[in-house]
């Protein structure tokens, strides 16, 4: 389905006037055009949702207005007056905060010291930092975020929801004119991202100017004032976000699919198959404490919790990363207990690691190479690995993750987020695992890929491959999977068979602690959980 023809950017919200103008940008990266003629505006106390495909230009376009990169040419105005903005101190002089999709923290560095990084308040230049201000400052910031983080933790051991959580602080902290957020909520659980969104809300009412980067619909329709959808570098349609604009509007503009209900295949009984995976009273150090559980072949299972819940710990020892303390695994009734990520492949399991940036993509690698990591005895002669056979194989992998790529020869880096995080599922799926081990596999994927990659899942579930989801994105949980188990305080809570959307409330009741899955209404609003 073709998007209408725009309706300009003379819309106002509420008589609002732009605060933010860009007229004509383009941007060229080697062989690759991220922007032509790219137009948009952001007025004053809106939220201005901005959508499309990955690798349409959308983070490029807000890290243009964030003076991370120089367009190529087009004008860029401030509050009615034109702007040049070279680098970020000029975008924060004038008022622009940026929250990234790819984490901009220093891992060494405690909490502390990377809210404040650059901008340590001094009483004069040769001064010491004063601490206690800035401590009491990062205090106030994530109370108000709804976050518990030690002050005193090194960045690098924390989880990344909660990094993520530190990056909008980070931006918050500068009382920004306009906040820029760039797939600000890919991590974070269905709670963090009730606080986030009424976060957004505030500030939107405070009159602050928000472009919002989304591959969320539901996001949308929650905290949108405008939406405009980004194809091949362009603004191609500008809407106002109103009862007459539809889900199904946004998914045809974006997919030219329609939205469908995905079939779950009939289950067989359980008495019947030897379970791809039985997990019996496992441990795994100090957040995941006696886990039982059961993932049938063709079944994909979630487990869904909060940070902090152990889920991330079980399933990097299913993916040979992190030691067992205690308990039995079997794969196909068969005892499993992998020695490190190299044995654990060698037995079927396929892992994909939830932060690209720091646990899945060699950097200075090309887009070949990150893909065929984890197969290349597939392009070996010998022992030795024959590029011209590995370029063979990938073209048609890359053809069917549809990724958007100028050469397989460029660094992964070149791509956009969501075209990386395809290169890594295509990866754990290389070498046909029995078992596949996914954390958040749709983070930053546009809809149209996510539809993809659902049905590739689906289609090697058919043949018989398990699958192990752990994501944060609930609604992706509870429409896609098989079985959902419930995790709280690294035990398991519960689970539900054949979720669907209306066991939302069940299913977030249970992750905050509640042992009756069937939990009132009346309780779950209490806690502050949406009904």
């Amino acid at each position: 389905m073709a998007p209408p023809a725009s309706d300009g950017e003379t819309v106002s919200a509420g008589g609002s006037a732009p605060f933010l103008e860009v007229r004509h940008i383009a941007k060229t990266f080697g062989a690759t055009r991220a922007l032509s003629d790219a137009s948009l505006t952001v007025l004053a106390g809106e939220v201005h949702v901005l959508l499309g495909e990955n690798g349409a230009g959308k983070s490029t376009l807000g890290k243009i207005v964030a003076g991370l990169l120089s367009p190529d040419s087009g004008e860029i105005r401030i509050a009615g007056l034109p702007v040049e903005i070279p680098d970020v101190q000029t975008s924060r002089r004038l008022g622009i905060a940026m929250v990234m999709q790819e984490l901009s923290l220093a891992p060494s560095l405690g909490v502390v010291d990377n809210l404040f990084l650059g901008r340590e308040r001094r009483s004069h230049p040769f001064s010491w930092p004063q601490r206690q201000s800035e401590r009491a400052q990062a205090v106030e910031i994530l109370a108000a975020l709804g976050v518990d983080i030690p002050l005193d933790a090194k960045v690098a051991d924390l989880p990344v929801a909660k990094k993520q959580v530190l990056e909008i602080a980070k931006a918050l902290l500068q009382s920004p004119r306009l906040l820029i957020m760039d797939e600000p909520t890919s991590t974070l659980t269905a709670r963090e991202k009730q606080t986030h969104l009424d976060m957004v809300k505030t500030l939107r009412d405070r009159g602050t100017a928000i472009l919002y980067v989304t591959h969320h619909l539901r996001e949308v329709f929650e905290i949108g004032t405008r939406v405009s959808l980004m194809r091949d570098g362009m603004v191609r349609v500008t809407k106002e976000v109103n009862g007459d604009l539809t889900e199904a509007d946004l998914l045809g503009w974006l997919t030219d699919k329609t939205a469908a209900s995905e079939s779950r295949p009939a289950r067989i009984p359980d008495s019947e198959v030897v379970p791809r995976l039985c997990i019996e009273g496992l441990s795994v150090g100090g957040d995941c404490r006696d886990v039982s559980l059961v993932i049938g072949p063709g079944e994909i299972v979630g487990i869904y919790g909060v940070v902090g819940c152990g889920r991330e710990s079980l399933g990097r020892a299913i993916a040979g990363i992190l030691p067992v303390r205690s308990g039995r695994m079997t794969i196909d009734g068969q005892p499993f207990r992998p020695r490190n990520p190299s044995h654990a492949a060698s037995l079927g399991v396929g892992y994909l690691p939830m932060d690209r940036k720091e646990r899945g993509i060699l950097p200075n690698r090309s887009i070949r190479e990150n893909l065929n990591l984890t197969s290349l005895p597939k392009v070996a002669t010998f022992g030795l690995v024959s590029e011209r056979k590995e370029r063979s194989a990938s073209a048609p992998r890359l053809a069917g993750l549809r990724v958007r790529y100028g050469s397989m020869e460029d660094p992964i880096t070149s791509l956009s987020g969501g075209n990386q995080q395809k290169i890594l599922f295509g990866r754990a799926i290389a070498r046909r695992p029995r078992l596949i081990v996914l954390e958040d596999p749709t983070a930053g994927i546009d809809m149209g890929a996510k539809m993809d990659l659902h049905q590739i899942m689906r289609q090697m579930a058919a043949e018989g491959t398990g699958f192990l989801l752990l994501s944060s994105d609930l609604s992706e949980t509870l429409a896609f999977c098989d079985r959902i188990y419930t995790m709280y305080s690294g035990g398991i809570q519960g689970h539900i068979d054949e979720p669907c959307p209306e066991d939302e409330e069940r299913v977030l009741a249970a992750v905050l602690g509640y042992r009756d899955l069937a939990v009132t209404s009346r309780v779950a609003s209490a806690e502050g959980i949406p009904g």
